[in-house]
């Protein structure tokens, strides 16, 4: 008989190593999982030495492919502009779990590609200028595993909410296929760049449930005011993707620049309450989460209701989302 082991039975060896297959859910299990049945995984399989083979595979398929070198026109020609804006930090912002808990190979795919262009674009910025760029990671689902494998790939990890209140005027925002609500959070204070889902996706989102429309501001801002470049797709990894560059004009805080506001002062109050209103009740909640629930690591999530998207599986935002 299969060996139980907590919410795991030990069932079959998988090229010489125990395999863990999960225990049939239940409804407690349901409330911790995202959008495509994802949870934090309670028993990983993939060492932090499995972790780096994978994504090394998928950072050689990245720097040879068609996506990667017509990204690196357009950030040459972004980088081209006059007074461009300065990046001192880049947040990554929920590319997936690495060793996702449903077993799936496409979203682990998706997770080590979408880290490995986060981490591409910032090593070209670097070499374009003259200062080290900062790198934040913040994901819902990472298990520790997966948190030891991104400080061994030069990431500060941040617990969520933690990254959001990071995000400055010198930041870039990097988040693929997230929620509309999530986007809003990061998008507290306008940053220097932003790579996302784009104003023309979105728009289609609120037209089909109008409760939307309160999130997409600060995109239809960036929309209105900033250089905007079409993100190259990769086998729907990419998909509905733009990218977004400050004008130098409209740069803050740039030598030789007047600081300008790019939000009006209501409606940036208005943004900044919501948002610290949001992230009190995430935090708030985590705690209630960590009294119930003291002995299961990486269980302890509720920001999966902000960020339930965060790591499925290459598509553009739709009206499910």
């Amino acid at each position: 008989m299969p060996q139980q082991d907590g919410e795991w039975s030990q069932v079959s060896r998988k090229r010489g190593r125990i395999r863990n297959v999960p225990k049939p859910k239940t409804d407690a299990d349901e409330s911790k999982e995202n959008g495509l049945g994802i949870r934090p995984n309670p028993n990983p399989e993939f060492t932090v030495s499995d972790i780096h083979k994978h994504h090394n595979t998928a950072r050689q398929e990245w720097q040879i492919s068609d996506c990667w070198e017509t990204l690196k026109d357009l950030l040459a020609t972004a980088r081209s502009e006059s007074n461009h804006p300065l990046i001192t930090k880049a947040i990554c912002f929920g590319p997936g779990p690495y060793d996702p808990s449903n077993g799936s190979f496409a979203a682990r795919r998706t997770a080590h590609m979408q880290t490995a262009a986060f981490c591409a674009i910032v090593d070209f910025l670097e070499s374009q200028c003259d200062h080290k760029i900062k790198r934040v990671i913040q994901e819902p689902m990472f298990t520790q595993i997966d948190k030891d494998f991104c400080v061994e790939l030069g990431f500060e990890v941040a617990d969520t909410p933690d990254a959001f209140p990071m995000v400055d005027e010198h930041t870039l925002v990097y988040g693929i296929h997230m929620e509309l609500r999530t986007y809003y959070l990061a998008l507290a204070t306008l940053p220097a760049a932003f790579i996302g889902g784009g104003l023309e996706e979105w728009e289609k989102v609120v037209d089909f449930d109008p409760s939307l429309n309160e999130f997409i501001g600060p995109i239809s801002k960036m929309d209105a005011t900033y250089t905007k470049y079409p993100f190259p797709d990769m086998n729907y990894i990419f998909s509905s993707t733009t990218m977004y560059w400050r004008k130098g004009d409209d740069a803050p805080n740039i030598p030789g620049s007047p600081k300008t506001s790019l939000q009006e002062p209501p409606q940036a109050s208005k943004q900044a309450s919501d948002v610290t209103e949001a992230l009190e009740g995430l935090k708030l909640s985590g705690q209630a989460s960590e009294e119930k629930e003291p002995d299961t690591e990486s269980s302890n999530h509720p920001e999966k209701l902000v960020e339930p998207n965060s790591c499925r599986e290459s598509k553009p935002p739709t009206t499910e989302d």
